[in-house]
């Protein structure tokens, strides 16, 4: 069988079966969310940004929590899955009171996060892309009982909103309220 005709059956597979239409948008989620915490955190580095730092951490934890659905996920009995959908929702838990507490921080302090040209283009495609695929994710994927699955749309929402929610566009609009 030569490359071309592997390629026609791979495409073949995916367009048939959603499970592993699922699986692969899983994979291509992680890739692109290994990325952005690696752009994030080279941007930390070069500017000293705590917050940049702290965003490259979520996003790393992010992947790893993506990655440890996906390991081996086929082999795995029902029980096994919704465990490891509880854990990675514990996990989301923990991560996101981290993230509350950063984002209250920067509010209170009053601090303005300036990033350069080449970031803000990023962050916005990045942010773009999280809002997207999330939306798209709910909507396609929300029939299937698959707690792997499930828990990848709840990531990819956990994503789009602290992507979204970035106190650097957030933090002179609730400075305005408080005043």
């Amino acid at each position: 069988m030569d490359k071309r005709a592997r390629l026609r059956a791979a495409a073949k597979t995916l367009r048939s079966d959603r499970q592993k239409r699922g699986e692969a948008v899983l994979y291509g989620s992680l890739a692109v969310n290994l990325a952005y915490a690696l752009l994030q955190g080279i941007n930390g580095v070069a500017v000293r940004s705590i917050w940049a730092g702290t965003l490259a951490f979520y996003y790393l934890t992010l992947s790893a929590i993506r990655f440890s659905l996906l390991l081996g996920h086929k082999k795995l009995r029902a029980w096994q899955k919704w465990k490891r959908y509880r854990n990675s929702a514990c996990i989301m838990l923990v991560l996101n009171f981290a993230l509350l507490g950063i984002h209250f921080v920067t509010v209170y302090m009053g601090h303005v996060i300036a990033y350069p040209g080449y970031m803000i283009y990023a962050m916005a495609a990045y942010t773009f892309y999280a809002a997207i695929a999330a939306i798209r994710n709910v909507i396609v994927y929300r029939k299937y009982n698959d707690p792997i699955l499930s828990a990848g749309k709840a990531l990819a929402l956990a994503a789009a909103g602290v992507t979204i929610s970035h106190p650097g566009a957030v933090t002179e609009a609730l400075k305005n309220l408080v005043k």
